[in-house]
């Protein structure tokens, strides 16, 4: 869990230094290191849960000790407390997550940014322009595939 957080953090580092070098998006390395990194906190979560819960007991398992004295001597109150407190972090973070997704949005587009060419076709989810499709325009009337040149 550790060493992917590690990496994860090393791939944002990278990340800003080739931001730094405006050579970001040129990067294919650093596009495939990303994608790779997608899934990667799932697993570091998961890792995680899983060595807590293994070396939660591991003198009860052994017989060494009782689960009975293996219990933690928190009561009630720190534990509610505990609860409370990570659910408003959790809350906070979603909302502010929620709240920079909104104005990212509602942004309009950068002063002295090109408007798309209204022969390129656009792809649904906006004013991106999409992939030449109709390179070699058919001719009225025409349906069918167009013969190769």
């Amino acid at each position: 869990m550790v060493g992917i957080g590690l990496l994860m953090a090393a791939v944002g580092m990278v990340g800003l230094w080739l931001r730094y070098r405006r050579r970001l998006f040129s990067s294919v390395w650093l596009q495939r290191a990303v994608l790779v990194m997608g899934p990667s906190g799932f697993v570091a979560l998961l890792s995680g849960w899983v060595t807590t819960e293994v070396g939660r007991q591991p003198f009860t398992v052994y017989g060494l000790m009782r689960t009975s004295e293996s219990v933690s001597p928190l009561g009630l109150p720190m534990i509610a407390t505990s609860l409370i407190v990570f659910i408003v972090v959790y809350f906070f973070v979603f909302g502010a997550g929620t709240l920079i997704l909104l104005r990212m949005m509602g942004q309009t587009p950068v002063l002295g940014e090109a408007d798309p060419n209204p022969n390129t076709p656009n792809r649904a989810a906006g004013i991106t322009p999409g992939p030449a499709t109709n390179l070699h325009p058919r001719p009225p009337g025409r349906t069918g595939a167009m013969p190769a040149e």
